[in-house]
């Protein structure tokens, strides 16, 4: 069900782009027509749009045609190609996570089978009489039960670490089976996406190589120019409609975000209290030894065995440097967890209330185009490579369009920001980020410019004039 709703979501968001250019603006005109709000301007705009390509010759309609079907198709490669990107990352971080549970796991089951070794030897001498002898020299009844009770712990103790080395080693098992897949599934997601890069490197050698032919002759100019036309006639309508149709999800997608990350705080939890349990564990098995350490020294001295003294330390030792092992794989893996479970709730957080006016989204860059400049609902900026959020805020939407590029949403609350004309995007739907941080580089649009970006910001679902 999930997965069928972000289909319909993503296909919500490229309606239109299976049609060609002159139906697209045929279409534009009259929801404009019937929402009455089709400006002198845009009348224009839109008139000497379908002008140009009404003039054209049928070769060069289909040359259009050509553009539009290679435009189409390098945009969902490059929506497909950030999909299995994520995939990639998230399936990176799921198989780092059991790596470092595993060497936790295995810290443990290496300490559970020298308990093992200790109980084997243990019982080997119970055999042997060395119990019966325990008791028998028992002076008074209190001094018996003493010695019941002692060999009652320790059959107690050799059950609990026979059992205890079971747990684990089966745990190990199963994490060391969930490695392996999530490994096969890393290879199978990295060759998926090489494919992808492939295919898009492919498409935009035969997408270029079409805009140079076109560029040589005047007839193919006439052609590009009236493309372009086209594509700003069309760009404020795609940047309404995806807007509109994001933010219309956006209880949806934020519901969906928030039982993602709750998933993820009470696996976090229940993580944190077993690496809790296990440290008292390992702590008390540190007195044990110690105890146990003084018990056997002083015996091996009254009896004067100082070969048998000697092994035993060396026993004692190597027992505890397992024992240390341990505790620091538990110690490093809880570091690990709680740094995750403050991400966590980072992310759950509400969003603050925005105040002042936005930030700058181009460091560094100047304003190129005002707010309204030639019609469009949005503000030019240049002179910067690097793109950052305006404000604090959750990720909306990041998707490719043909003509606009990379397209970032970001909710701030009581505002929407949107950022168009990016490449390479640096975050996903669904994070929390926070104000400076980047987006993106500038340079994805065909239409807003090679070393430009555009910026728009919207208050009560209506674009208005950003605040510097």
């Amino acid at each position: 069900m999930k997965a069928a709703r972000a289909l319909a979501l993503t296909l919500l968001l490229g309606v239109g782009s299976a049609q060609d250019t002159s139906t697209r603006l045929d279409q534009l005109q009259q929801q404009l027509q019937e929402q009455r709000q089709l400006s002198a301007q845009k009348a224009r705009e839109l008139a000497a749009a379908r002008a140009r390509i009404q003039n054209l010759t049928a070769q060069q309609r289909q040359t259009l045609k050509q553009l539009d079907d290679l435009a189409r198709r390098t945009a969902t490669l490059e929506n497909e190609l950030a999909t299995v990107t994520a995939r990639v990352a998230l399936a990176q971080r799921q198989l780092t996570d059991t790596t470092e549970q595993l060497t936790v796991t295995r810290a443990q089951v290496e300490r559970l089978r020298g308990d093992v070794r200790e109980v084997m030897q243990l019982m080997y001498r119970q055999r042997s009489g060395q119990y019966l002898q325990l008791l028998s020299q028992a002076r008074s009844l209190p001094d018996l039960l003493i010695r019941l009770r002692y060999t009652n712990m320790a059959g107690e103790y050799q059950t609990q670490v026979l059992a205890g080395l079971r747990a684990q080693a089966t745990a190990l098992r199963t994490q060391e089976q969930a490695q392996r897949q999530q490994t096969a599934e890393l290879k199978a997601l990295q060759a998926q996406r090489t494919g992808k890069l492939a295919a898009l490197r492919a498409q935009r050698q035969q997408q270029n190589a079409l805009l140079a032919r076109l560029r040589t002759n005047e007839q193919g100019q006439r052609t590009l120019a009236a493309q372009r036309a086209a594509e700003q006639a069309l760009a404020a309508q795609q940047v309404d409609q995806l807007v509109g149709q994001v933010v219309a999800e956006r209880a949806r997608l934020e519901a969906e975000r928030q039982r993602r990350l709750e998933e993820e705080r009470r696996r976090r939890e229940e993580e944190a209290r077993r690496i809790r349990e296990a440290q008292e564990r390992a702590r008390q098995e540190a007195l044990r030894l110690a105890q146990l350490r003084q018990a056997q020294a002083a015996a091996a001295a009254r009896q004067a065995q100082a070969a048998r003294a000697a092994q035993l330390q060396r026993d004692q030792q190597a027992r505890a440097a397992q024992l240390e092992r341990e505790r620091q794989a538990l110690a490093q893996r809880q570091a690990q967890v709680q740094q995750a479970q403050a991400q966590v709730e980072q992310q759950l957080a509400p969003l603050p209330p925005v105040s002042g006016p936005a930030g700058f989204p181009l460091p560094g860059g100047r304003v190129l185009a005002a707010y309204g400049a030639n019609g469009a609902p949005w503000v030019v900026l240049t002179g910067a490579s690097q793109v950052v959020a305006a404000e604090g805020g959750n990720v909306l939407a990041v998707t490719s369009y043909a003509s606009l590029g990379w397209v970032v949403l970001i909710d701030h609350g009581s505002s929407v920001s949107a950022y168009l004309g990016l490449r390479d995007p640096l975050i996903s739907v669904g994070s929390r980020v926070a104000r400076g941080t980047p987006l993106g580089a500038v340079g994805g649009s065909s239409i807003i410019g090679p070393g430009n970006m555009a910026f728009q910001l919207r208050q009560g679902g209506q674009p208005v004039a950003p605040r510097f």
